[in-house]
């Protein structure tokens, strides 16, 4: 995967080159553009999974919802805001907090595929910088183990703010929101 996050934009071979406005330098040389284009390719890695988990959600709904809208007189974009997001609302709270969690700790393989940390640092993230902390010319492990307990922590209080946040909206099928 990382191999095909650095080839696409890359500006002699990639097929990202032929788009219009294509930036000079390529997205992955400038300090601007390299931390977007790396979060990209960690996002795009991940739609995979969400796509799985959204579809197995989205034939679980059940056909007499529908047609129950249908018969009231909603359209087709009413019956999607009012009938398949609360219906899907758990599934879509999973993704979510699954999904942030999985594209903090796993940023490490595209940007070291991509980038190694650079340009200028712009894309050292937490694990990157835990790796390289304990890779590097003078490997520090006591450091390292901070960080990580420092990702650790991220990654249990960022997911526990979006249940807190988003648990308020999610619909579990019994009457109004929870």
């Amino acid at each position: 995967a990382g191999t095909i996050c650095s080839t696409l934009p890359n500006r002699s071979v990639g097929r990202l080159r032929n788009l219009p406005g294509y930036p000079n330098p390529e997205p992955l040389n400038n300090p601007t553009w390299a931390l977007p284009s790396v979060e990209f390719f960690v996002v795009w890695l991940n739609v995979g999974l969400a796509f799985i988990i959204v579809s197995a959600g989205l034939q679980n709904i059940p056909a007499d919802l529908y047609e129950a809208a249908r018969v009231d007189g909603a359209g087709g974009v009413r019956r999607f805001f009012r009938v398949t997001i609360p219906m899907r609302s758990p599934t879509l709270l999973f993704v979510f907090v699954v999904g942030s969690i999985f594209a903090l700790i796993q940023s490490y393989p595209p940007v070291d595929a991509t980038t190694r940390g650079g340009p200028v640092g712009a894309t050292t993230t937490l694990p990157f910088l835990i790796v390289s902390t304990l890779r590097g010319t003078s490997p520090n492990p006591g450091k390292a183990a901070v960080l990580s307990v420092a990702l650790f922590v991220l990654a249990l209080a960022f997911p526990l703010v979006q249940l807190l946040v988003l648990a308020r909206r999610v619909n579990y099928g019994q009457g109004e929101p929870r």
